[in-house]
């Protein structure tokens, strides 16, 4: 039995069939701002067979890395991010948050990982100061079969540090390190996505009235298809930079969702609010921050809805910041469901 925190005291975790929730009247969906700087993604190949480099490209400044990939070369492997110093000038490098997970199961990895970051997101350190030619490195010895699933923020400045500087960047997988990891030959690319994204984050106020009864709204939905339910400014199109093609990253792997949840109350009666988490499109292990606590769900399927929070509201109603990413591993979209009830009185948990 899963447990999680939310304020002082432990809850047991609750998920009820997702059937219950319905019938939910879609929210109006907010339109989402990109923010904060570029997003490497690499989760191709996602389960390599040999050694070598899955991804390289050259970024300035603050940027955030997403790696997924699954160790299938028949011995433990490094799973490695490497960012290196290619310019002629000494470069400070800051760590602003970063989470590494490896596991036999991918979406515990993603799980893992996210958690840790989340958890490191607010605080900023000196990695590493890098003369020329010389690299920072994040690595993950994982066994075979296994899975690492890892995203780091990361900022790149001059040795004074009033200036953004530029490095490479490599995700790669080795049995003894590289002496150049800049210079290690990229494998080939198979159906999954790598590629540089404009910016790692998504911005936007999110709105439920109470009037409306029970409300969904779905977060990391299909970009485009038959299944598409996304947000305007959800999705941005990025460039794979070994062979230059665009790319669509679906799912917003490794974006941060920022949102201002405002909640109105429109009855004179105290209400409870529920939120719920539901992984309408498959399966996995998911991560939400909800008004400063990070809570992480046991398994979820498509069947079912995991109640992360439950506050109360009075005629004024309430705003709470939701933090939220798909795990690496698990399926897309995230879809939150509302719900409110008269307060009878009693505790309510995750009062925030």
């Amino acid at each position: 039995m899963l447990f999680l925190i939310s304020g002082a005291a432990a809850a047991e975790e609750v998920v009820v069939p997702v059937s219950t929730l319905k019938p939910a009247v879609p929210m109006t969906k907010p339109v989402l701002t990109p923010t904060g700087g570029k997003l490497i993604l690499s989760d191709s190949p996602e389960s390599p067979k040999t050694e070598g480099a899955y991804y390289r490209d050259n970024v300035s400044g603050q940027f955030r890395v997403f790696w997924h990939h699954q160790n299938m070369t028949g011995s433990p492997l490094n799973i490695s991010v490497a960012v290196t110093n290619t310019s002629d000038q000494s470069v400070m490098l800051f760590t602003e948050g970063q989470g590494v997970g490896v596991d036999y199961y991918p979406d515990v990895a993603g799980q893992a990982a996210l958690d840790d970051y989340m958890k490191t997101h607010a605080s900023q350190k000196l990695a590493a100061t890098l003369k020329p030619g010389e690299t920072y490195e994040l690595s993950a010895e994982t066994p075979d079969t296994y899975t690492a699933s890892g995203i780091v923020q990361l900022h790149a400045v001059n040795q004074r540090g009033n200036t953004d500087a530029s490095v490479t960047v490599t995700t790669l997988g080795y049995v003894h390190p590289p002496e150049h990891p800049e210079q290690v030959p990229i494998l080939p690319g198979d159906v999954h996505v790598r590629g540089t994204f404009p910016h790692f984050d998504r911005t936007g106020t999110l709105t439920y009235n109470t009037s409306a009864g029970n409300s969904l709204i779905r977060i990391s939905s299909a970009p485009s298809g038959k299944w598409s339910d996304s947000m305007p400014g959800e999705y941005e199109n990025g460039y794979n930079a070994v062979d230059g093609t665009t790319v669509v990253n679906s799912g917003n792997y490794g974006v941060m969702y920022n949102l201002s949840v405002e909640v109105n109350n429109e009855s004179d009666a105290q209400k409870l609010i529920s939120v719920y988490n539901s992984p309408s499109g498959g399966a996995g292990h998911y991560v939400i921050g909800w008004g400063g606590d990070i809570l992480q769900s046991g398994f979820l399927n498509y069947t079912q809805a995991w109640k992360f929070t439950e506050f109360k509201v009075n005629k004024k109603g309430k705003t709470v910041v939701a933090n939220l990413s798909l795990t690496g591993g698990a399926a897309g979209p995230q879809t939150l469901f509302f719900t409110n009830n008269d307060f009878l009185g009693g505790e309510a948990g995750g009062q925030h």
